[in-house]
């Protein structure tokens, strides 16, 4: 499929005596760096093609575990903060999977609380449902399902009370279309979709940029084409060339 913007058909929517430093320290300085956030009941594994591409692509790539099982979305993205503060970056990208971007919301929100204490960068997310998810709503009613998806629910996937976009960083969106997924247990999903999340819900006002790539939910984070756009928009802030 092909990109596209909200006026037009290819989907992108508008919206000296001291130790010298050493080689790894230059590098953190001088590459652009990009954390990268899994998805529900995944892990950083499934991040490292992505991760791999964006290194080729020139950032110094970084990962972050959360437990989507135990913990609630924000109590998950205080732990990302965590990991932000650790690894202390002049500059840091943002790029959350399905649920981690999400949690990104969550991390902005609580981040505005106290005062902007976060590195400079643009944040990516891909295939994340930021007002709520139809297919986990639908299967969370599951009885072997829902102890697994009861900390996401509130305040993320259930679409309520979701926090509201608190920074005015650069923010694109990357949503599939290729309806093979989680879906197909429950007789496929209601309109167009990546197979687990629904094309509409991974719209929002405050989004920069929007596009659309012929992809399923998983499939977004072994796609090259997905990666280099990736790349295209924490370097210039659009999916355009």
């Amino acid at each position: 499929m092909g990109l596209m913007t909200t006026s037009c058909s290819t989907t992108i929517t508008t919206a000296s005596s001291q130790s010298a430093p050493t080689q790894n320290s230059d590098a953190k300085t001088l590459k652009p760096n990009v954390l990268l956030i899994h998805g529900i009941l995944m892990n950083p594994l499934e991040m490292r093609y992505l991760g791999s591409q964006l290194e080729k692509s020139g950032f110094n790539v970084h990962y972050v575990y959360y437990q989507s099982v135990l913990k609630s979305p924000a109590e998950n993205a205080a732990i990302i903060h965590d990991k932000i503060k650790e690894l202390d970056l002049p500059n840091l990208h943002l790029v959350g999977h399905s649920l981690g971007g999400v949690l990104l919301i969550h991390l902005f929100d609580q981040i505005e609380a106290k005062k902007n204490d976060l590195p400079d960068g643009k944040v990516v997310m891909l295939g994340s449902p930021v007002k709520g998810s139809w297919i986990a709503q639908k299967v969370s009613e599951w009885p072997i399902v829902s102890p697994i998806l009861a900390k996401s629910m509130p305040n993320a996937l259930s679409g309520i009370d979701i926090p509201e976009w608190n920074t005015d960083r650069d923010w694109g969106m990357i949503a599939g279309t290729k309806g093979q997924g989680l879906g197909l247990l429950t007789g496929g999903l209601p309109s167009t979709s990546d197979g687990t999340v629904l094309l509409e819900e991974t719209y929002h006002p405050k989004q920069k940029e929007h596009i659309q790539v012929d992809k399923s939910h998983t499939a977004l984070l072994f796609s090259k084409k997905v990666a280099d756009l990736t790349s295209l928009f924490l370097n210039t802030g659009s999916f355009k060339k």
